[in-house]
């Protein structure tokens, strides 16, 4: 056989320093997601920092009561849109790390099963001469069932991102939806109370 122990060793040292590189990717992606995290915290609060010194301006220039009441009820579906598109950046924030954390998932196993076929092809070839070549077919076999797993995973990745994106555009027209019948009846009731004085 003509493996040496070096050549081990230097498989070994290049798969740890993937190892390596695969989790550096994986912190910055982490720390890019909570840093996005934070400056959509930070821009919100700012946001409602401001509406409610808006909101208390308008509340100390209110005389009488039914003025204060379209008051609130005004305030209502911005609040609902605010609060809809927050959890709208959120929900972005969190796909886009977890697609990328899931890419890098996906490369690092890749990378291994790769490693374990190139190191079985390795041992076949290196193999003294009439020796059985078992290994060549665990290589078959394991590219055979890469490779199958890696169809079979496709599909099933392609179907769930069919029902993500799907849920999504429902999950946007329901509250689409919702903001516009709270919008029409707090103008109604705002109608009822102008027309009612």
């Amino acid at each position: 056989m003509n493996t040496s122990p070096e050549k081990l060793l230097a498989a070994t040292r290049s798969a740890a320093e993937a190892q390596v590189v695969a989790l550096s990717s994986a912190s910055d992606s982490l720390l890019s997601a909570v840093e996005h995290l934070a400056a959509l915290n930070l821009n919100t609060t700012r946001a409602v920092l401001d509406d409610a010194i808006v909101l208390g301006r308008a509340a100390a220039a209110v005389r009488e009561p039914k003025a204060w009441f379209e008051l609130q009820l005004g305030m209502i579906v911005p609040a609902l849109q605010k609060s809809f598109a927050y959890a709208r950046a959120v929900g972005g924030i969190a796909t886009q790390a977890r697609s990328e954390l899931l890419g890098l998932a996906e490369s690092g196993v890749s990378q291994s099963l790769q490693g374990v076929i190139a190191t079985l092809e390795n041992l076949d070839r290196n193999a003294p001469a009439g020796s059985a070549t078992g290994s060549r077919f665990a290589a078959e076999a394991l590219k055979s069932a890469v490779a199958n797993a890696s169809s079979a995973y496709d599909g099933a990745s392609q179907a769930v991102k069919q029902v993500s994106a799907a849920a999504e555009a429902s999950a946007d027209h329901a509250a689409t939806a919702t903001v516009d019948a709270i919008d029409q009846a707090t103008k109604a009731t705002v109608t009822m109370l102008k027309t009612a004085a």
